[in-house]
């Protein structure tokens, strides 16, 4: 599973926060899918899924910043495992709701905020629900980030005598995602939480990796004894992300 898809988790949960000047450009029916947007946002904040549910159809479609498409019972298992306090957003602005009808298409950028241990990680983002019918029930999300590389990284061969090294359990933080990885046939695998496949991270360098469709890269990192003791998850916008080693 790509790391972006904690992008779009972290869109899903940011606060509902809106200036009045932007209300006041929105027509009735507008606000009122603006309304139901910053009720969900508030229900996933509260871990309300009973309520965050009742408005996501069950085959919504969810696509992350790399092209990844996630279900509904996906974004529910992880938003389970994110702690309350480490995401938020700001400067919610350019709402554009266009309705037709029975249906409507909201779009919204806004400054999010997550916390990675010590890391304030701040992104830029652009949020797109699709909503129907009448009572306004999401049936398709997306979350991208402003800025995106123009292309995947590519393999290099390298020697897997050192991949032993980096098996184990890395925690993103506190309470957070755990990233179990482990070795098999020669190759280094990941799986994030309980996702039921592995994937493979591909080598760029011996200590740098990266996953298929996602634009960041994994470094792993060692301590004065040269045991591995974490990785660091650099974004397609250079910042990075420090993770710590667990067992």
């Amino acid at each position: 599973m790509s790391k972006l898809l904690l992008l779009l988790i972290s869109a899903i949960l940011s606060a509902a926060l809106m200036w009045a000047h932007e209300e006041a450009k929105l027509t009735p029916g507008q606000r009122e899918v603006v309304n139901v947007h910053n009720t969900m946002r508030e229900a996933a904040r509260s871990r309300d899924f009973g309520a965050w549910s009742a408005y996501v159809a069950d085959d919504c479609i969810f696509t992350t910043d790399d092209g990844e498409i996630t279900t509904k019972a996906k974004i529910i298992q992880h938003m389970r495992s994110m702690p309350q306090a480490d995401d938020h957003s700001e400067d919610l602005r350019d709402f554009v709701v266009h309705v037709y009808g029975d249906t409507a298409v909201l779009n919204v950028r806004f400054t999010a905020h997550e916390q990675f241990n010590l890391s304030d990680i701040v992104t830029e983002m652009r949020e797109m629900e699709t909503f129907y019918p009448a009572r306004w029930l999401v049936v398709a999300g997306r979350a991208a980030m402003g800025t995106v590389a123009d292309q995947f990284p590519q393999a290099r061969c390298c020697q897997p005598e050192q991949y032993k090294d980096y098996a184990g359990s890395y925690e993103w933080r506190p309470g957070g995602p755990v990233d179990t990885v482990s070795l098999r046939d020669g190759k280094l695998l990941t799986r994030l939480n309980d996702e039921p496949e592995e994937n493979e991270y591909l080598p760029l360098s011996e200590e740098t990796f990266f996953l298929k469709d996602d634009l960041g890269t994994v470094t792993f990192v060692r301590d004065a004894l040269g045991h591995v003791n974490g990785y660091t998850y650099r974004r397609p916008d250079s910042q990075e992300i420090h993770v710590k080693k667990i067992k």
